[in-house]
């Protein structure tokens, strides 16, 4: 097994492409629900796009990681679905302490769906990463 520059970059990468692609997966789902919805509802109602940035950041996050990863694939959604859930168990921690943050204080967007959203978002994502390695190991 060739274990070159690449595949310990492809390792670096995991973490921070997963973000950023998690990131980037909201411009279309924003440039999607506008078209769609700026159409026919006046003005442009923002809950649905605030109950659903955190299913696909949340879908993409574990779906790109896995992707980016070079081997390891269902044990690293593992793992990022774990990263994942510990961050959303802090934030409802701090939101339910009454913690500001910045100078803010926090609150469940859409009486808390959005945080459900997010977790059936990293649901979903280890579904079909588990199904897209059973596929590929079927062909093998």
């Amino acid at each position: 097994m060739d274990r070159g520059l690449k595949y310990w970059l492809r390792w670096i990468a995991v973490l921070p492409g997963a973000f950023i692609a998690g990131m980037l997966a909201t411009f279309p789902l924003h440039w999607i629900l506008y078209s769609t919805l700026s159409n026919f509802i006046e003005p442009y109602p923002e809950l649905p796009e605030r109950l659903l940035i955190p299913f696909i950041i949340a879908g993409v996050f574990i779906w790109a990681g896995s992707r980016i990863a070079p081997q390891y694939k269902i044990e690293t959604s593992v793992v990022l679905f774990g990263l994942w859930t510990f961050l959303i168990g802090g934030f409802v921690f701090l939101t339910l302490s009454g913690v500001a943050l910045m100078g803010n204080q926090l609150y469940f967007r859409g009486g808390g769906v959005a945080t459900l959203m997010a977790v059936a978002g990293a649901l979903t994502a280890l579904y079909f990463v588990r199904k897209e390695q059973k596929k590929q190991s079927e062909k093998q």
